[in-house]
């Protein structure tokens, strides 16, 4: 077996959640892993009106597994589910178990990667850099967030990164944004098909550039609607290990209906400083407006504290100053370990 494959494209298809992982199962090109996450949280309740706090948890569990077809090809596989520790008063739009990740595909190393099913869309390259915070972060961009019925390529050449997807009819899959003429929030429903691209380069001095577009098309009982997002963002340093690490971001999203048009415009800016000592500090601001009258939809500053017991022992403490008028600050606590 060529180490092409085995020892460095398959490591790389899950390398975010790597670390922890436990593997059950390695033989013959064969592996397979099973990782997870338990949390809690302490919350203020000011943003509902309260000056109660209140402790929530969940979980999550991932099964993932590689095998070697030929020298030049694998397969991969993913499922992940979060579970929200509360169990009762559930309603249909709070549900306690979650998909977040589910799919197959095909790596083929220097001509690239296949996937289908449910994650990220291409689009999230460009816009998740200031994707940093646990909490409240990247809050001023209309990303729809993790999809399903998609069909994902992604290769990269070099310093280069480039990503295509395509979203298949989903009558789940809904939208609100922005607000109409009388001031009430859009809500479109019914995914007919999206598509998504983005590119990107990384120098050698570790900044990188990268600029993503989206195209989403609605339709529901002959009415149809459509959402256009295109982005641009830049970041220096590497996530997540110690040192800097800085990312901005701008964007624009447009939705355009039989009664509507809106225009959304934001920018992020967010910080990271992890010291030697297991400590690491977070900045960040988010603000979108709608372009046209100006409204503010997103006025932020975020600050955060993390700490590292062990390489699966973790706790942070993010506060979010809220400068909507009428909006009040949030915080919380948190206590992390993954497995």
């Amino acid at each position: 077996m060529k180490k092409t494959l085995l020892a460095i494209a398959i490591p790389a298809l899950f390398a975010a959640s790597a670390v922890n992982a436990a593997t059950v199962y390695e033989k013959d090109g064969q592996k397979f892993d099973v990782y997870g996450r338990a949390q809690v949280n302490i919350y203020n309740d000011a943003a509902a009106g309260s000056n109660d706090n209140t402790l929530e948890g969940y979980g999550r569990i991932g099964l993932r597994g590689t095998t070697v077809i030929t020298d030049k090809v694998a397969g991969f596989a993913r499922g992940e589910w979060q579970i929200d520790s509360e169990n009762s008063d559930y309603t249909d739009d709070k549900e306690s178990l979650k998909t977040r990740h589910f799919y197959v595909g095909f790596d083929g190393g220097e001509v690239g990667k296949a996937t289908l099913g449910q994650t990220d869309t291409a689009y999230y390259d460009a816009v998740g850099v200031t994707d940093i915070f646990n909490e409240w972060g990247s809050s001023a961009n209309a990303y729809k967030g993790r999809q399903e019925g998609q069909i994902i390529y992604n290769n990269t050449f070099g310093g280069f990164r480039v990503g295509t997807s395509y979203q298949m009819s989903d009558d789940n899959a809904s939208l609100e944004i922005g607000s109409d003429s009388q001031g009430q929030t859009i809500k479109v429903p019914d995914l007919d098909y999206g598509y998504a691209a983005n590119v990107g380069y990384t120098f050698a001095s570790n900044i990188g550039i990268n600029a993503g577009y989206a195209q989403d098309e609605y339709a529901q009982n002959g009415l149809t609607a459509d959402k256009t997002d295109w982005a641009l963002s830049t970041s220096y340093g590497v996530y997540g290990e110690p040192g800097l690490y800085l990312a901005g971001l701008y964007n624009e999203s447009n939705v355009n209906g039989p009664s509507y048009d809106v225009t959304l415009q934001g920018y992020e800016l967010a910080a990271m400083y992890i010291l030697e000592n297991n400590w690491g500090f977070l900045a960040g601001y988010n603000y979108a407006e709608d372009k046209d009258s100006g409204d503010e939809s997103t006025d932020n500053i975020l600050v955060g504290a993390q700490y590292t017991f062990t390489s699966n022992f973790y706790s942070y403490a993010e506060y979010k100053v809220d400068q909507i008028e009428g909006a009040d600050d949030q915080w919380t606590l948190a206590l992390q370990y993954n497995y």
